[in-house]
């Protein structure tokens, strides 16, 4: 299917990882050069559209979504070489993303092992700057490619002009809307360094024998495996808030208050706190609100019980902010994309 052979009025229901009921007035894929520049020519004309990779950061709360989807098709992988100090490899957009930490580890290029079993696709990454266990994206990533809608070409952004920072980027900002992904360049590092400073990752890594990347992804696996639900069994978009932010004042008064609370330093001399933690200590661990609700294995996602609609999610969302803001003076705010027209 091209941008010739569009399906209309599709289910969007499958093509999310939450799993709420949403249609969509026409889906096309994004493969190939020609896809990039019709999908262009409707931005031009201002036709209403959505990017769409494979659902897991995106969440319909809408049951129609007025507009034509484009799911991202492009597929590729290529070492482009070493330079004695990183391994460098290009990935197209498409391509999924825990496939391709486990190809790079499988050749024996450490450094993307820690962000094992993040859900949803390579073109994905740079926009969320996505992170796990110690380690974010731009740690690894030496060059965006992606195509200008504006003048039809493709340009590339350096790790500077991508404009990282904790689950944020360029591609949600100035460059939201009229730049396409199609692949990312990564720099793994000749002398891999194992970063295992988070949770019990060096435990799990110790059981499992010698420290190897691949052991890495093992344990990394193992442990995201044993807190977070299948969406293919249970609906989810993996951690639905991020992390807050707070200045080291608030942190420390915060600490006085609730001598346990979780958190670690971050940029800047601010203090990230853990999203989870603040949840359950609100006692809502296995809240339910309708068919939608907190997982009782991990505060930190929320899953659709089976029927689950937009609007309970919205509402629960709602819910969870204000009971956390009430005791923390913290306002959480979500991680995924919600699609709310």
């Amino acid at each position: 299917m091209s941008a010739l052979t569009a399906t209309h009025s599709v289910d969007l229901q499958p093509l999310h990882t939450f799993g709420l009921p949403a249609r969509a007035r026409e889906l096309r894929l994004l493969a190939n050069q020609e896809d990039l520049r019709a999908f262009a020519r409707m931005k031009r004309e201002g036709q209403p559209f959505l990017l769409l990779g494979e659902g897991s950061n995106t969440v319909f709360t809408s049951p129609l979504v007025d507009a034509t989807v484009w799911k991202v098709a492009l597929k590729g992988r290529r070492y482009l070489g070493c330079d004695g100090v990183c391994h460098h490899v290009r990935v197209w957009a498409g391509e999924n993303w825990h496939q391709t930490v486990e190809w790079t580890v499988a050749m024996g290029w450490g450094g993307l092992e820690n962000l094992a079993l993040i859900p949803g696709c390579v073109g994905a990454s740079p926009v969320q700057n996505i992170g796990a266990y110690g380690v974010e994206l731009k740690d690894r990533v030496s060059a965006v490619h992606a195509f200008d809608l504006d003048v039809q070409k493709e340009c590339i952004f350096n790790l500077d002009e991508c404009e990282f920072a904790y689950r944020d980027s360029v591609f949600k900002h100035a460059a939201q809307g009229r730049y396409v992904i199609t692949a990312v360049d990564f720099a793994l590092p000749v002398q891999w360094q194992p970063v295992l400073g988070y949770g019990d990752v060096a435990q799990r890594v110790a059981e499992l024998g010698p420290l190897t990347p691949m052991n890495v992804l093992k344990a990394v696996s193992t442990i995201r495996t044993q807190k977070l639900p299948d969406p293919a069994v249970l609906g989810n978009s993996g951690s639905f808030f991020k992390n807050p932010i707070v200045d080291a004042a608030q942190a420390k008064a915060l600490v006085q208050q609730f001598p346990n609370l979780v958190n670690y330093p971050a940029d800047d001399g601010l203090v990230k706190l853990a999203a989870g933690w603040l949840i359950e200590q609100c006692g809502l661990k296995g809240f339910v609100l309708g068919s939608v609700g907190v997982y009782t294995k991990q505060a930190l996602i929320l899953v659709n019980l089976g029927n689950g609609q937009g609007a309970e999610l919205l509402q629960l969302i709602s819910h969870i902010q204000a009971q956390v803001q009430t005791r923390f003076g913290v306002l959480l705010e979500s991680e995924p994309n919600l699609i709310n027209k």
